[in-house]
C-alpha cells in the first residue's frame, strides 16, 4: 500500500515539475484535413482588467511565478477571496491585478491568498 501510495506521489510531483518552466505565450493546434498537416497558432490575447465604479483595482508585483499554471494556481486563489471581482496574473512580469468590493475585502486579504498558494508578495501598488 505505501508503495503505491508513493508511487502516485512521485507521479504527481513529475507532472507538476514537468508543467513548470514553459516560457512560450503560444498553443500550437494540428489539425489532418485531406492527408494535410496544418498548424494553427494560438497567442494568448491580452485581456483588461474588469473594474466598475464602485470597485477598486490592485497591482501586486510577486515572485516565484514560471509558468501559466502558476498564474492559473494563484487566479483560482484570488478569485476565492470574497469580494473579488476579476483577476489577472501574468508569470512574465510577474504580476497579479484584481478588482474588488472594497465593502467586501482589501488588497491585504489578495496578498494573504497569493502568499498561500506560494508565491511571494513583492510590492503593492
Amino acid at each position: 500500500m505505501k508503495t503505491k501510495f508513493t508511487s502516485i506521489i512521485a507521479m504527481f510531483i513529475a507532472v507538476l515539475i514537468i508543467g513548470c518552466g514553459k516560457t512560450d505565450d503560444k498553443s500550437t493546434t494540428e489539425t489532418k484535413t485531406d492527408n494535410k498537416t496544418t498548424n494553427t497558432e494560438q497567442k494568448n490575447e491580452s485581456k483588461t482588467l474588469e473594474v466598475s465604479a464602485t470597485d477598486k483595482a490592485v497591482e501586486i508585483h510577486t515572485s516565484g511565478m514560471t509558468c501559466t499554471g502558476c498564474e492559473n494556481t494563484i487566479k483560482s486563489k484570488v478569485k476565492k477571496v470574497d469580494g473579488v471581482k476579476d483577476v489577472m496574473a501574468d508569470f512574465k512580469s510577474n504580476t497579479v491585478k484584481a478588482s474588488f468590493d472594497p465593502a467586501k475585502t482589501n488588497p491585504d486579504a489578495i496578498k494573504e491568498a497569493i502568499t498561500s498558494a506560494g508565491y511571494k508578495v513583492e510590492s503593492v501598488k
